[in-house]
């Protein structure tokens, strides 16, 4: 089309032609004064594409169809026009209601009318879709490249001969090689998988090539610094319609530190599995999440058993409120130590040393306990104390004796000696002579007394080995009660007997006797004069001993005074009244050696009561079961 030629050559004849073929061309079109820059005529399309009327146009200009910017820079390509043909480029143009058009532009200028300035007609392609798409496509790659940068994962893209075709910067992170190395070298992934572990690789590549199914390795690579890493990759072959693989996609990332973290937690686990302390995993319902082999061989149970089973099931001195409270102290103190005992399956009862430490693992809070065995400890300890126990009672003898020698047997021989010195052996019938043989007689009898006295506590306590042996309290109170006979008669008194908690215990009879036999002679020589004797006999359950208690309503002592007297030898707390001061002593001395001990409580002037503590059978049938926990 030459609208030129339609004005100066053209046969009238064609001018309607050429004027159809402007104003129905599917293209936006106009024709300008190149001097004014208005708009000499517009097409239909033009009008629908800009929303101008043409009434609107050809009083406007080209400047009113550009954005403010762009104004001296269409003035400059007008000014500079010389081609007929001219293709603008890319510009952005504006609607009636403003919008932004992206345009391509071509001018093409006609021919001149005698007396008219320079008129160029002009074809728009309006390419805004296009340019919205572009745009659109810009920043979904923008997006997408802003995804792979900032992910973990390596990923990347192989051809169908396993050469590189795309890996994301990650592996510059992870492996030490640029994106361009990869390329440079499509085969150098590959290259740098661990020696040990290509077999895995030559196995799984075919099976990969032929499945559109996901496939998941775990392997080792060499990085570029020599270091060894571990990667999993998931990855997907994607195949044509003969089922070829013509690209695999997929994703690689670092799991190093899981694989260490797994490898310390698969050493851990197989040092505890084979520790030789008990260990138990408990929550803080006291339900038993884990055990290791050393606690199922404690406590006799499978692991499976103990699974099942509560701490509470397995610690007999726990109940349900003693451990809430146990948790709450624990879990304020993230860690507690204690010594208590452990019930196997067979019911063998084992003293243990406990360490809780606590942690927490999502919601819940456990106790890793380490339990270990401390029966023997106990046993040693327990040797200990009696060792150090009979050490003081040996030392606590030796002062005693001492004392004795200092005391009672030498100022008998002192006087024995003096006597002797003042003895006339010039002149045997002196008077004086028969005097001092009766005092050195006196003086000898209290000396053999003494020295009996002596040779019977040694008898006690050199007997400290002898083997105990059942016996009945009953028979031996009838035994000592017979033997006296003739003093209850010569002073009345009230016996009060109870043996319903126990009446056998484990000692040396003559000891229980002679036990018996000074706590009620002691009884009656020290009772009040201003009342009735009455004797009270019981037994009861204390410590895991039973006690013999034998109580009077005596003259009393005054245990504010004489209390760390009152087991000694020789010590006499009523004067007026004949004694020797030996039997307390000996009843110590005589429990003591059965294992046991004796206590007292006194009151001077309302009486005393003494407890004796004998052992007893493990299993005595008399014993209530209910009290031998006691």
């Amino acid at each position: 089309m030459n609208i030129d030629r339609l004005e100066v050559g053209t046969a009238p004849a064609h001018v309607d032609d050429y004027h159809l073929l402007f104003d129905h061309n599917p293209l936006p079109m106009w024709v300008y004064d190149t001097d004014s820059l208005r708009f000499l005529t517009v097409n239909a399309a033009a009008e629908r594409l800009y929303g101008f009327t043409r009434e609107e146009f050809l009083q406007m200009t080209l400047k009113d169809i550009r954005p403010a910017d762009q104004v001296q820079k269409v003035l400059k390509v007008i000014a500079s026009l010389r081609d007929t043909l001219y293709s603008a480029g890319e510009w952005v143009h504006l609607k009636k209601d403003g919008t932004e058009l992206h345009v391509e532009i071509v001018s093409h200028e006609l021919s001149p009318v005698m007396g008219s300035s320079v008129r160029r007609l002009v074809v728009v392609h309006d390419i805004t879709a296009r340019k919205l798409a572009q745009k659109q496509l810009a920043e979904a790659e923008q997006y997408a490249q802003s995804i792979l940068n900032n992910i973990v994962e390596v990923v990347f893209s192989f051809n169908e001969k396993m050469e590189m075709t795309y890996i994301s910067p990650q592996c510059d992170a992870i492996l030490g090689y640029t994106p361009a190395q990869f390329y440079a070298d499509k085969y150098l992934w590959f290259n740098r998988v661990h020696p040990d572990d290509r077999a895995l690789f030559v196995e799984s590549l075919p099976q990969i090539r032929v499945s559109p199914e996901q496939f998941q390795l775990e392997y080792r690579v060499l990085s570029a610094s020599g270091e060894e890493k571990w990667l999993i990759t998931r990855c997907t072959a994607q195949l044509n319609e003969q089922g070829q693989m013509v690209r695999m996609d997929g994703s690689a990332n670092d799991i190093t530190s899981r694989k260490k973290m797994e490898e310390k937690l698969s050493f851990a686990d197989f040092s505890i599995e084979r520790a030789s302390d008990a260990f138990l995993w408990t929550r803080a319902d006291a339900h038993i999440t884990r055990v290791n082999r050393a606690t199922c061989l404690l406590l006799g149970y499978t692991e499976e058993e103990l699974l099942q089973r509560r701490t509470l099931d397995l610690v007999p001195e726990l109940t349900e409120q003693s451990w809430s409270l146990l948790w709450a102290k624990f879990k304020a103190h993230k860690s507690l130590e204690f010594e208590t005992v452990f019930k196997a399956k067979d019911g063998q009862l084992h003293p243990v040393e406990v360490h809780l430490n606590y942690f927490k693992m999502g919601p819940e809070t456990y106790s890793f306990t380490s339990i270990r065995p401390i029966a023997e400890r106990k046993q040693a300890e327990a040797e200990k104390n009696r060792l150090t126990e009979e050490m003081a009672r040996q030392n606590e003898h030796l002062r005693q004796f001492t004392y004795i020698v200092s005391h009672n047997l030498r100022a008998p021989v002192a006087n024995i000696v003096g006597l002797l010195h003042l003895y006339n052996r010039k002149n045997h019938a002196d008077p004086i002579n028969s005097l001092l043989i009766n005092k050195l007689e006196r003086t000898t009898h209290r000396l053999d007394n003494t020295l009996w006295d002596l040779n019977d506590i040694l008898t006690v306590r050199s007997k400290q080995e002898q083997a105990l042996e059942k016996t009945d309290l009953v028979k031996v109170l009838s035994e000592v009660q017979e033997s006296l006979a003739g003093q209850l008669v010569d002073t009345p008194c009230c016996f009060s007997v109870d043996f319903a908690q126990g009446q056998t215990v484990l000692g040396v009879k003559g000891y229980v006797h002679s036990i018996f036999f000074n706590l009620i002679t002691n009884a009656i020589k020290y009772r009040a004069q201003d009342r009735p004797l009455k004797i009270r006999i019981k037994t009861v359950f204390s410590k895991g001993y039973l006690c013999l208690q034998i109580q009077d309503n005596g003259l009393g002592i005054d245990l504010a005074k004489q209390k760390a007297k009152i087991f000694g030898l020789y010590r006499r707390f009523h004067p007026h009244i004949e004694g020797k001061g030996v039997g307390l002593h000996m009843i110590k001395t005589q429990i003591e050696t059965m294992g046991g001990w004796v206590e007292v409580e006194s009151e001077e002037g309302k009486g005393s009561t003494f407890k004796v503590y004998f052992q007893v059978a493990p299993k005595n049938d008399e014993i209530p079961e209910s009290l031998l926990d006691r």
